[in-house]
């Protein structure tokens, strides 16, 4: 049985490739931290603050 290779990759490409991808993703990770922290602090910070009634 034979394939029909339409294109080939240089060897190494895919881990480099994937290495590349897995740095985005942490470098990326400082941000989506942030966006999923900040609404949730001042979530939190509103909770507390109704808590305590106002004077």
């Amino acid at each position: 049985m034979s394939f029909l290779t339409l294109f080939t990759l240089p060897e190494g490409m895919v881990a480099s490739t994937t290495a590349y991808i897995g740095e985005m993703f942490t470098d990326a990770s400082v941000l989506i931290y942030l966006a999923l922290g900040l609404p949730l602090a001042f979530w939190v910070i509103r909770k507390v603050m109704r808590l305590f009634p106002g004077r």
